[in-house]
């Protein structure tokens, strides 16, 4: 018995002096509160946050399949913006701005989503906000071709007049399965007409292309990347990360990459699927994304210490070093970057759709510690299969929120910290 007594302690003293892992995960999960809201979703396509009513509150702005509403803050009361109930395909998209310049903001939104229909489709409109926002929105078009839009964002590219708008459809136009590779996505810009502003409210927009080398770009980001006051573009795509940056001058637009994303697979499992930038210690920055494409794998490129930002736009610079942190998940789909903590750095935010076995939908946090290991958080798993998500301060008490909008859950849960 004395033998067998020093054989336990010789076993399990060592694992006494080590932190306690398991619990430390749970007391991370436990800081953190998630409140379902009344409104339910038939599909969550897109959360995004903003001041609809000007009153200093941000607000909740989300497509759903056949509608797109607002959710007012404090107390979330639902709004529906436009309503398209008789609609054959879905709403997807959408992007908050003050388009007439009548001092509210607009939507411009993305509709008629047809992800394997690379030849026709794809509507780009923008619906105008009413004295009263609480009161159904206008709609107006833009185009009804441009296939399988899927994402779109406000710009400053060049510095010059209104931010404009920059869509990205899924898929090339004229791509075919299975991989839907052998054409590149036409990333494109649309300048907001001056006569809307005067009250020419349907006239057409314009539209050039910014890029179309890259196939299959599921999300991207626009990013001050040097804080100059001019917008770059941070794309995911079959192709891994690139950072697009406009020309100078007489010089061209280009496209620098950053991340390889997973390319050990054959098309349509490739490269990355979501993007978004966040700050490490001393000044450097990491990319968050999701690979392969609706993937697997959360995965960080951290900014080499030797490579300053400098050397990132002018391309002179290596690819970001890759590091995967989590394997034990289905379809991954959003993306956010945010500090959540006390320290300097950002944490990745990663919301995943679908169970995978014991490995159960919903939000995670990934932390940088010091050793710069990253250690996991699970936020209530399975409460919620994300589609997308969001973080913002919604409260006014300095820590931000993590908003996530569900697929088979058709709900809305904003988790915040006790």
């Amino acid at each position: 018995m004395r033998m067998v007594g020093l054989i336990l302690c010789a076993i399990l003293f060592p694992l006494l002096l080590l932190p306690n892992l398991n619990a430390q995960f749970l007391m991370a999960q436990q800081q953190w509160q998630g409140s379902v809201l009344p409104t339910r979703l038939t599909v969550g396509y897109s959360v995004r946050v903003a001041d609809i009513n000007r009153d200093q509150k941000p607000d909740l702005v989300i497509v759903d399949a056949k509608r797109v509403l607002w959710l007012e803050n404090p107390i979330w009361s639902e709004h529906v913006i436009w309503a398209t109930p008789e609609a054959k395909f879905d709403n997807v998209c959408c992007a908050a701005e003050d388009i007439d310049g009548d001092g509210d903001l607009d939507l411009a939104v993305g509709c008629d989503w047809q992800a394997n229909n690379t030849a026709s489709g794809g509507a780009i409109g923008w619906l105008e906000a009413p004295d009263d926002p609480r009161r159904p929105w206008t709609h107006h078009a833009i185009t009804a071709d441009e296939p399988t839009t899927h994402r779109m964002y406000w710009a400053n590219l060049d510095g010059k007049g209104p931010r404009s708008l920059v869509v990205a459809p899924l898929k090339g136009r004229g791509s075919s399965a299975p991989g839907w590779d052998n054409v590149g996505v036409r990333l494109s810009r649309w300048k907001v007409p001056a006569e809307v502003s005067s009250g020419k409210k349907d006239v057409g927009w314009t539209s050039t292309t910014l890029a179309q080398s890259l196939p299959v770009m599921h999300n991207l980001q626009v990013v001050d990347f040097n804080r100059d006051g001019l917008d770059e573009l941070l794309l995911a795509s079959f192709r891994g990360v690139h950072l697009w940056l406009a020309g100078e001058g007489e010089s061209k637009a280009r496209l620098i990459q950053l991340g390889a994303g997973e390319q050990a697979g054959a098309a349509p499992a490739l490269g990355a699927s979501e993007i978004r930038i966040g700050q490490l210690s001393a000044g450097r920055h990491f990319l968050g994304t999701i690979e392969p494409w609706h993937g697997n794998q959360v995965v960080v490129y951290e900014q080499p210490t030797e490579v300053s930002v400098e050397q990132v736009l002018a391309g002179n610079g290596p690819l970001w070093t890759r590091r995967v942190l989590d394997r034990e998940l289905q379809w991954g789909h959003a993306v956010a970057c945010v500090n959540l903590d006390s320290d300097t750095e950002d944490e990745l935010v990663i919301g995943v759709r679908d169970d995978a076995g014991s490995s159960r939908c919903g939000v995670r946090i990934y932390d940088c510690q010091p050793s710069g290991e990253w250690t996991r958080t699970l936020l209530n798993p399975g409460e919620v299969a994300v589609e997308d998500l969001a973080a913002a301060d919604l409260d006014a008490d300095g820590q931000a929120e993590i908003i996530a909008v569900g697929r088979a859950t058709g709900n809305v849960v904003i988790y915040r910290r006790k």
